[in-house]
């Protein structure tokens, strides 16, 4: 399914299902951050874990994302410190960016050879609502949602593209923060994943072509000089690679917003299927505000799972929606 789906195409859902970790770890996929690090030996993820050292509850992907808001929060701050040293900060925040990076592409590997240890075996209780008018909102890079009867927008990239950002949730950020003080913000990451989707999807470029690359450098040198503390004006403009379609594209995309262009307004249910809720709030908050007819939330548990958790995430939906059950997968 094109990612990027036309208003004039826009579909009639009335089941919006927005799937996490969990819906996998239902399957039986070991995709959880703390399989991962187990069965991963890494010079990077050995150095993350050590700038974490102070953090030993590092077992899921939602702390994960926390730390690396941290990390990031700390290193700017720490450059205007009188006590640092300033090219100790600088290196150590390219170290991360590589970190990062690298694990961007063990996390690929390791997630293509567990969805190969075997076939997807679907759950009645999830066919019942992942069906032909059901948008599925994938936090997930696996096909897993794929293999039921429904459309799937995956909002952070998926194995089969090859394409996964990995980054901090939304934040307020500091007044003189530049691009690599924030280059692992979720938004940026979405506008970039966005971005090489429409040269794919939509221009046709080859991932692995000059032209293709020259492109997405565009994005990345827009997005430098966009968060520098100058901005973009006309002397700028001339050192963007492309810039007339990277600025293109930056148009319609943040008049549109990142989220899938679907009419809301149809959307009677929204069932909840191994998202804790607690990332990407304020993207899900973007999508649930559009979904004025609301009419009930169903939210999947898993056997064993506490009300704790479970009245967690129903307390994110009780200004949207009175109704509110549970289901067991």
């Amino acid at each position: 399914m094109n990612q990027s789906i036309r208003a004039k195409h826009r579909k009639a859902y009335r089941t919006l299902a927005i799937i996490g970790n969990g819906f996998d770890l239902a399957h039986h996929y070991a995709t959880g951050y703390d399989s991962f690090v187990e069965a991963t030996k890494s010079q990077s993820l050995d150095l993350f874990e050590k700038h974490c050292a102070e953090d030993k509850s590092i077992t899921t992907w939602y702390r994960f994302e926390e730390n690396i808001d941290r990390l990031t929060q700390e290193l700017f701050s720490q450059s205007f410190r009188n006590d640092h040293d300033y090219e100790l900060v600088q290196q150590t925040q390219s170290s991360l960016r590589d970190v990062f990076a690298d694990i961007h592409n063990l996390l690929i590997q390791y997630l293509r050879n567990e969805m190969e240890r075997h076939p997807v075996i679907k759950k009645p209780s999830i066919k019942k609502y992942l069906k032909r008018k059901t948008m599925a909102v994938n936090f997930n890079y696996t096909n897993t949602a794929s293999t039921y009867a429904c459309d799937v927008f995956h909002v952070h990239g998926s194995l089969a593209e090859n394409d996964i950002l990995l980054g901090y949730d939304y934040r307020v950020e500091a007044c003189l923060a530049c691009y690599k003080d924030m280059c692992w913000s979720k938004d940026l990451c979405r506008e970039a994943l966005a971005y090489r989707r429409f040269l794919k999807n939509e221009l046709n470029f080859q991932t692995d072509s000059r032209e293709y690359d020259e492109r997405v450098e565009g994005l990345a040198v827009y997005q430098q000089y966009k968060h520098s503390g100058r901005g973009i004006d006309e002397e700028v403009e001339s050192h963007i690679p492309h810039y007339q379609l990277v600025n293109q594209f930056i148009q319609a995309y943040r008049s549109d917003g990142d989220i899938p262009k679907i009419d809301y307004s149809k959307i009677a249910t929204i069932v909840v299927m191994g998202h804790s809720i607690e990332a990407d709030r304020v993207f899900l908050q973007k999508i649930i505000k559009k979904c004025t007819r609301l009419k009930k939330v169903m939210i999947f548990r898993h056997t064993g799972e506490d009300d704790i958790s479970f009245n967690a995430r129903a307390d994110f939906f009780k200004p949207y929606c009175k109704k509110i059950r549970s289901v067991r997968y």
